[in-house]
């Protein structure tokens, strides 16, 4: 008889610790939920829904089956130890609704803007509609209880972004839902959603890289603050799911990062990598850095002051200040073309420079959050942009 080696402390230690891995093929609904779940009808039900409507979509940017997001997701959620099958089932159907509507959107060509996004929404809330009757009908033929359909959609509800709203609203709306059930289990989805697409960025710019870690660098200082709210609340039951999901959401986040400095570095900038990475923690040590989302002193000639704005920047990005936005971008190659004249860097060498500083001061902030217990970033909370956002 063969022996099962044993397992080592140490490995189990790295079991727990690796970061997560995207999911690359597609797997049955009962190998997510047992048969024998009393919902795994409506599960499996949901799967063969939500698989026939990313049939009718484009390959992802990476080449991958569209419904490999979705499985994503759920699996994400699995591999945090949620067993609720509600919110396996939001999982699955997170971005339902929105794609329905873009899928309308382009067969009938609508510009979103104007009177386009009024005759989305009308759309959207015909897809809200559709799907809340056909979940009633299947529950009732199942015998499933009717709040099981209130509460997926009621989830579904704090998950869909709508056409007329920035992404910081949509993503506010989570924090602010009063049911803590709901909210909670939208946090997870979102946190699993969030994990996933920041695996699947390869085929993207440094730019187009840097905004989607920088979204999860919202979600992540945000649900860090409903983290800390609850243990003042002395709510610790079933957080653990929760906080699995937001080490490993962070997790990917930094891989992202770090990616995007080995990227930059590959353009010729090593040089004055060392200089930059010095008045990164010049920046932390001596002001204090990263506790709030800073304004940019003119005045200071240190390229400390290079790091002064960064959340400012991309928080601008991420509610469409265009004019802001640009104004900070060109001033930041104002000053690193002035300050590194000598090494007469091209343009595209100066661009990865700029990404090569957000990216490797934003790391350490994803770093803070997972392990500094009482930090966050101040003024950067949904709380604080709540009436900005809306």
């Amino acid at each position: 008889m063969v022996m099962s080696k044993r397992i080592s402390k140490e490995y189990e230690t790295f079991l727990e610790l690796e970061h997560w891995k995207s999911l690359k093929k597609i797997v049955r609904a009962e190998e997510i939920v047992p048969s024998t779940d009393p919902l795994y009808p409506l599960f499996k039900h949901l799967y063969s829904e939500t698989k026939q409507l990313y049939a009718q979509m484009p390959l992802r940017r990476n080449g991958e089956n569209p419904f490999i997001h979705p499985l994503n997701v759920v699996m994400n959620l699995k591999k945090a130890g949620v067993k609720d099958v509600v919110t396996l089932c939001a999982g699955l159907l997170h971005d339902y609704i929105e794609e329905k509507v873009d899928i309308y959107r382009d067969q009938h060509k609508i510009k979103e803007k104007g009177l386009g996004i009024k005759r989305l929404d009308v759309y959207e809330k015909v897809v809200f509609e559709e799907l809340g009757a056909m979940l009633e009908l299947f529950s009732r033929k199942h015998k499933i209880k009717i709040k099981v359909v209130d509460e997926l959609i009621a989830v579904l509800r704090l998950l869909t972004r709508h056409k007329r709203d920035f992404y910081y609203k949509s993503i506010i709306g989570i924090f602010e839902c009063r049911d803590e059930k709901v909210r909670e289990k939208a946090i997870q989805v979102k946190l699993a959603d969030r994990t996933h697409n920041i695996w699947s960025i390869e085929n993207f710019t440094e730019h187009q890289r840097l905004f989607q870690c920088f979204k999860n660098l919202f979600i992540l200082n945000n649900v860090k603050l409903y983290l800390i709210e609850r243990r003042e609340r002395k709510l610790t039951k079933g957080i653990e799911p929760l906080e699995k999901l937001f080490k490993k959401c962070g997790k990917a986040t930094y891989d992202a990062f770090i990616y995007v400095c080995y990227r930059s570095l590959e353009k010729g900038i090593d040089t004055v990598s060392s200089m930059i990475q010095l008045a990164f923690k010049k920046f932390v040590l001596e002001r204090s850095g990263l506790w709030e989302v800073t304004a940019v002193n003119v005045k200071e000639k240190h390229p400390l002051r290079l790091f002064q704005g960064i959340v400012r920047k991309y928080d601008a990005r991420l509610h469409h200040h265009w004019t802001q936005f640009e104004k900070m971008k060109e001033n930041e190659r104002k000053y690193c073309d002035n300050f590194f004249v000598d090494f007469k860097f091209t343009d595209e060498q100066i661009q990865a420079i700029i990404d090569y500083k957000d990216a490797y001061s934003l790391k350490d902030v994803v770093a803070y959050l997972m392990y500094f217990p009482e930090y966050t970033i101040g003024l950067f909370s949904y709380k604080k942009l709540f009436r900005k956002a809306v």
